[in-house]
C-alpha cells in the first residue's frame, strides 16, 4: 500500500515536471530560432512616394543568398495597382533599410517574391515535408510595428473542406506578421503567415504553394503583373467551377421545392425557417451556400467568391395580392454577394428572361453582368430567379460569381436553372 502511494506520488511528480518542461523547451526553441534567424527576417514597408511615409507594413523572409525574399501578395498589392505611387522597402532588425523589386506573384495563394537591392548571406531554409499533427512550430513576424517576435504554436494540419488549402496554426498571427515565415523546430520554413480567425486560430500558406512560387526564382521578373493576375484568376475559377459545370447537380428539399444539394464539400450551406412562429401568416425556409474564402487584389477589390441562395415561401392566409407583394419584396432584397469599387468595375447590365426548365418549373430570371476595368476577360455575374407557376407558393433563387469568364458563367447558369423543381 505504501509502495502504491509512493508510485502514485512519483507519477504525479513526473507528469508535473513533464508539463512544465514542454513549454520551457518550446520557449528555449523559440529563443534559439529567433536569435539564429533574426538577420533573415524583415519588415516589409509600402512607402507612399509623394509623402515619403509608410502606408502599410508586413513581414518577409530571405530564402536565398542572392537576396530573394518572400512575403504575402496583400502586403505589396498597392505596388501592383499603383506602381508610380508606391515603392517597396525592407527594414532589418538593426534599422537598415533598402529597396525591394517585385519579381513574381501568386494572388490565389497570397504570395509574392521580391528581391533586395543588396544581397545578404543569411536565409531561411525551406522544409521538404510538413510537420506531424501536433508538432510545435513557430511563427515569426512584426506585429503592429513592434519589432520582430516569435510566437510558438502547434501544427494542426490542413484546414478541412477548403478550396485553396491553408495550414491551421494554433497560435497568434497579428496584423503586421503577414508574410512572415512559420518554421519547425529545425528552423525550416513550413508555411507563410497569412490570416487569423482570432482565439489562437491562425492560417498559413502551405509549404507546397511556397515551393511552387520559389520554382520561378530563375525566371525573369514579371513585367505585366496585371496580365499575370488575370491568367491566375481565370485558371482558379475554372478549377473552382468545373465540378459545377461538368456534371448535373444533386437535388435536396427546401419546403415543397427541390434545390441544389451538396455539389462539393468546400461550399458550406446554412439554413433557417420561421416554422416555430405560430403567428406567422406565411411560411418561409431559406438556404445559403457561400465559399468561405475570397481572393484579395487590393483594398477595394476582392474576387473569386461563389454564393448560392434559395428561399421558399408559402401561405394559405394571405390574399393573392398580399402574397405577390411579399414575394416581390423578398426578390428585391437580394443582391450581389461581393462589392467592388467603381474604380475597378462597370455597373451591372441586366436582361430578363422567362424559362420553363426540364422539371417543368416556370421561372422569371434576371441575369446581370459587370466587367472588370483592368481585366478584359473577367466579370461578376448576378442571377436572380422567381418562380411564377404556383398560386400560393414561390421559390426565389440567386447566385453570385465573382471574377469569372463569360463562357464559364453561362455554363454555370444552365446548371443552376436545371436544379429548380417542385416536389
Amino acid at each position: 500500500m505504501h509502495l502504491s502511494v509512493v508510485l502514485s506520488r512519483s507519477l504525479i511528480l513526473f507528469i508535473t515536471l513533464l508539463c512544465t518542461a514542454i513549454p520551457l523547451q518550446s520557449q528555449e526553441n523559440a529563443r534559439e530560432l529567433f536569435g539564429h534567424y533574426q538577420s533573415a527576417l524583415f519588415q516589409i514597408r509600402m512607402i507612399e512616394v509623394e509623402s515619403g511615409n509608410k502606408s502599410s507594413i508586413g513581414s518577409g523572409f530571405q530564402v536565398s543568398e542572392d537576396g530573394l525574399m518572400v512575403t504575402n501578395y496583400h502586403v505589396i498589392a498597392d505596388k501592383v495597382f499603383y506602381p508610380e505611387k508606391y515603392r517597396i522597402e525592407y527594414l532589418t532588425a538593426n534599422g537598415e533599410s533598402g529597396l525591394l523589386s517585385l519579381q513574381h506573384i501568386d494572388v490565389v495563394n497570397d504570395l509574392a517574391m521580391v528581391r533586395r537591392d543588396t544581397a545578404g548571406s543569411d536565409f531561411l531554409p525551406v522544409a521538404k515535408h510538413l510537420p506531424a499533427q501536433g508538432d510545435d512550430i513557430y511563427s515569426l513576424g512584426n506585429p503592429h510595428d513592434l519589432g520582430m517576435i516569435v510566437v510558438p504554436g502547434t501544427f494542426n494540419g490542413l484546414k478541412k473542406n477548403s478550396f485553396n488549402q491553408k495550414i491551421h496554426f494554433t497560435g497568434s498571427i497579428n496584423p503586421g506578421m503577414s508574410g512572415g515565415p512559420t518554421v519547425d523546430a529545425l528552423g525550416q520554413v513550413v508555411g507563410v503567415n497569412v490570416a487569423t480567425a482570432g482565439n489562437q486560430i491562425g492560417f498559413l500558406v502551405p509549404l507546397n504553394k511556397l515551393t511552387q512560387l520559389l520554382s520561378r526564382a530563375e525566371e525573369p521578373a514579371l513585367e505585366d503583373f496585371m496580365a499575370e493576375i488575370e491568367q491566375q484568376l481565370l485558371a482558379n475559377q475554372k478549377r473552382l467551377l468545373e465540378p459545377f459545370t461538368d456534371s448535373p447537380w444533386p437535388l435536396t428539399a427546401l419546403g415543397r421545392a427541390d434545390v441544389a444539394g451538396e455539389v462539393v464539400d468546400f461550399l458550406p450551406c446554412w439554413g433557417n425557417s420561421n416554422a416555430n412562429d405560430k403567428e406567422a401568416r406565411y411560411l418561409t425556409a431559406q438556404k445559403r451556400c457561400r465559399l468561405d474564402e475570397e481572393i484579395y487584389l487590393n483594398n477595394k477589390l476582392r474576387t473569386g467568391s461563389l454564393e448560392l441562395e434559395y428561399e421558399w415561401i408559402s401561405s394559405d392566409k394571405l390574399s393573392d395580392s398580399a402574397f405577390y407583394n411579399l414575394y416581390e419584396q423578398s426578390l428585391q432584397s437580394a443582391g450581389p454577394g461581393n462589392n467592388t469599387a467603381k474604380e475597378f468595375s462597370t455597373n451591372y447590365q441586366c436582361e430578363q428572361q422567362r424559362v420553363h426548365n426540364q422539371h417543368g418549373m416556370k421561372v422569371r430570371f434576371l441575369f446581370c453582368i459587370r466587367a472588370y476595368k483592368d481585366f478584359d476577360q473577367l466579370y461578376d455575374v448576378l442571377m436572380l430567379g422567381a418562380s411564377y407557376d404556383q398560386k400560393n407558393q414561390g421559390l426565389l433563387s440567386h447566385f453570385t460569381l465573382a471574377g469569372v469568364s463569360r463562357p464559364l458563367s453561362l455554363a454555370f447558369s444552365k446548371r443552376f436553372m436545371e436544379t429548380l423543381a417542385w416536389q
